[in-house]
């Protein structure tokens, strides 16, 4: 089975609660999870989608030229990884603006892609990212009980890429359906809090049912050393710091048992052209 594998490119600090002031005087912790999951993907000879955020282009460019040089798709997270329904639609169109200028400038190539930080996309954002030459978002979940993500009254049945905007494709994120609850089901925090086997059964289920699946990670879901600042509800503390020291062994179990690609390959029809 085939499955689009996507990596958003943040480090353990990058969170909306704290400032980029506060990011400054942090410890970047990026680049060994980042050449682990590079490496992962090498050992299957698998390609993936890496959103990146600009503020960790500025600090890390080689390795944004690694990720390139080793054949997956940049596509934008942002610059600042502000909820996008906090941000005014001029700091928005900066923010996204800001990020896709750098991220072109170090890898001298079109980023056609964007995903919210934290799925947080509006109807307004959506807009704005069709006129500054996005092809495709992939921020959108149905309805789930996340505080975080933006409310999308989409049928877990249509999550298959369709036209958003007259210019603009949307990949909604995967949801497994239980009653009238939507379970995130693409990865992350879940994909660490989840058994394997109960993931695995969960994702082919959505592929048999929708022919389609988008998985993704992050670099500091890798890291157990991180250091753990924030205080959260225990559902959150729980999503955010579970099961670190088995995701790399999680991992390679699912790029061997799926044939992983990059957004731009699994969903190649909505470039024909560009």
């Amino acid at each position: 089975m085939r499955m689009a594998f996507t990596v958003d490119v943040e480090d353990w600090f990058c969170s909306p609660e704290l400032t980029l002031d506060e990011w400054e005087r942090l410890e970047l912790r990026i680049e060994r999870p980042i050449y682990q999951i590079l490496d992962l993907l090498d050992e299957q000879n698998a390609k993936g989608t890496f959103f990146v955020l600009g503020w960790i282009a500025e600090k890390r460019p080689y390795v944004v030229k690694e990720i390139a040089r080793r054949g997956h798709e940049i596509a934008s997270h942002g610059y600042s990884h502000r909820l996008v329904y906090q941000q005014s639609t001029t700091e928005f169109r900066e923010d996204i603006r800001k990020s896709k200028h750098i991220l072109e400038q170090i890898t001298g190539m079109k980023v056609d892609g964007y995903r919210a930080p934290c799925f947080s996309i509006t109807e307004p954002a959506l807009d704005i990212l069709s006129e500054e030459g996005f092809l495709y978002d992939s921020s959108v979940i149905p309805n789930t009980l996340n505080a975080l993500y933006s409310k999308f009254n989409l049928a877990p049945s249509l999550l298959t890429p369709f036209k958003i905007k007259d210019n603009l494709w949307e990949i909604p994120m995967p949801v497994l359906n239980v009653g009238r609850v939507n379970i995130p089901w693409g990865g992350g925090g879940y994909f660490r809090i989840y058994p394997y086997r109960m993931f695995n059964r969960g994702a082919r289920s959505i592929i048999n049912n929708q022919g389609s699946f988008i998985f993704y990670t992050h670099p500091y879901d890798l890291d157990e050393g991180q250091p753990q600042i924030f205080n959260t509800s225990w559902i959150n503390s729980i999503r955010r710091y579970y099961g670190l020291k088995h995701t790399a062994m999680k991992l390679r179990r699912l790029i061997s048992h799926y044939s992983c690609t990059s957004i731009r390959e699994y969903h190649s029809h909505i470039f024909e052209g560009k």
